[in-house]
């Protein structure tokens, strides 16, 4: 994550490094905005028409997605990152704003827990508000990560033990569970 960015900080100035910060966060707020603003529209569009429950259908499969992660089964992925062209062509200003919108839509990145499947469903059963201040958060912990990961080199050291990884797919799993049935 961090380390794709490296050609906006290297061989820049001492304070580059929050300056990409601060454009990687606006970039992910914008991205996560738009993200959740869009499915509390599709939520709410899809319930005037009477179909709430394919909304819930949704959120039960995303939650069974969940559950079978914690099981040990691995998740549908995106193959798609980001064109290596970007580190090259786009402007040391541009690529840390492009990349935070990116990751604040979320489902176009890799997704390390089901428990992101079933956050991302059950949005649309949700306020516009609460689906704004929800993904809101979201973006705060992705770039919170963004800020660990610039402060520890290198960062490409930092990955979660495959045993770590399952405990946090159950622990998100368990949360998502409790959110959903509150």
């Amino acid at each position: 994550m961090a380390a794709s960015l490296k050609p906006a900080v290297s061989g820049a100035t001492p304070g580059s490094p929050r300056r990409v910060t601060a454009l990687h966060g606006l970039g992910l707020l914008a991205g996560a905005a738009i993200m959740s603003l869009a499915l509390a529209l599709a939520g709410a569009f899809m319930a005037v028409m009477g179909l709430r429950h394919l909304l819930l259908l949704l959120v039960y499969a995303a939650l069974v997605l969940a559950i079978l992660q914690s099981a040990g089964l691995p998740l549908p992925q995106s193959r798609w990152q980001v064109p290596e062209y970007w580190r090259r062509m786009l402007d040391a200003d541009v690529l840390p704003v492009a990349y935070g919108a990116i990751l604040g839509f979320g489902a176009f990145t890799s997704v390390v827990v089901g428990a992101f499947w079933v956050f991302l469903a059950a949005t649309t059963l949700h306020t516009a508000l609460a689906a704004l201040i929800g993904w809101l958060a979201y973006a705060a912990g992705r770039i919170s990560g963004f800020c660990f990961g610039l402060g520890h080199q290198p960062v490409e050291r930092i990955f979660l033990t495959a045993h770590k990884r399952q405990a946090l797919a159950i622990a998100t799993t368990a949360l998502a569970i409790a959110a959903v049935v509150a």
